[in-house]
């Protein structure tokens, strides 16, 4: 009998093993330690360790039920990051990390949440020359700005690019902060960037999209609002909808507090 070949799921196939220690100076150029995996048909950071999530859902049919890929279009954390990244960078800056000249550069994102998004994009933007550090918290043995000094240096020393990512500049190691030639800070998301994003997403802009919406909204919020087949507007709704219900959230939370 003829067997069946098991088809696997899309995505990035990864088999874990124990966690172990790494050499930081053996580290080829482009490698980044990650403790997560990113999916780029849903178009974020996955956790394997997570349990998967089953149940019945429903996908509205607006349109076009291709993904955005299929259409030429970025997929979803492609075009917010993108976005993000080049309000920050000018194209002069951006020309300048593409020049094969050794530098040291720090970028600061919005949260944690951006570190890891970020990191990718900037590999698949720039290359694979950068020694990345991407810090979303001190390490496995607590250490911050004491730990990975020693790679930073011997790597720069060795005419190699270094970039550090991280949400907080003093996770990031003492000597990647003091010999950075540029620092590049990525602020909160404005109604002009997630506008920019979502005409990329989506093939068309939304009429308006007012800052105020979005402050709440972390990455993965915003990511939420961005479905296959979504209009601009109906995407834009969701982004007013999220923001509405997580401020009502905070305030409860404020009032709690000054009553008890």
């Amino acid at each position: 009998m003829k067997k069946t070949k098991r088809r696997r799921s899309p995505g990035i196939d990864v088999r874990w093993g124990k966690k172990r220690l790494v050499d930081q100076h053996c580290m080829a150029p482009g490698t980044v330690l990650i403790d997560r995996i990113f999916d780029r048909d849903r178009g974020r950071f996955e956790n394997p360790d997570d349990p998967a999530v089953e149940g019945n859902f429903y996908l509205e049919a607006e349109g076009d039920n291709d993904s955005p890929a299929s259409n030429g279009r970025p997929e979803a954390m492609t075009a917010l990051v993108g976005a993000a990244f080049e309000a920050a960078a000018s194209p002069e800056l951006r020309r300048r990390l593409r020049h094969g000249q050794a530098l040291c550069v720090v970028v600061l994102v919005p949260t944690a949440a951006w570190v890891l998004p970020v990191a990718d994009h900037f590999r698949r933007s720039f290359g694979d020359r950068w020694l990345q550090h991407t810090r979303s918290g001190p390490n496995q043995r607590g250490l911050g700005a004491s730990s990975g000094s020693s790679a930073v240096s011997g790597a720069l020393a060795s005419g190699q690019s270094v970039v550090g990512i991280s949400a907080d500049v003093s996770l990031l190691p003492r000597a990647l902060v003091g010999a950075a030639d540029l620092t590049i800070q990525l602020g909160p998301p404005t109604g002009a960037v997630v506008k920019t994003a979502i005409g990329r997403f989506a093939g068309r802009a939304p009429i308006e999209l007012d800052d105020a919406v979005l402050a709440e909204l972390d990455l993965d919020d915003l990511l939420a609002a961005f479905r296959p087949g979504t209009g601009a507007q109906r995407i834009a709704q969701r982004l007013a909808a999220a923001g509405a219900a997580l401020r009502a959230i905070t305030e409860l939370r404020e009032a709690n507090a000054c009553s008890s």
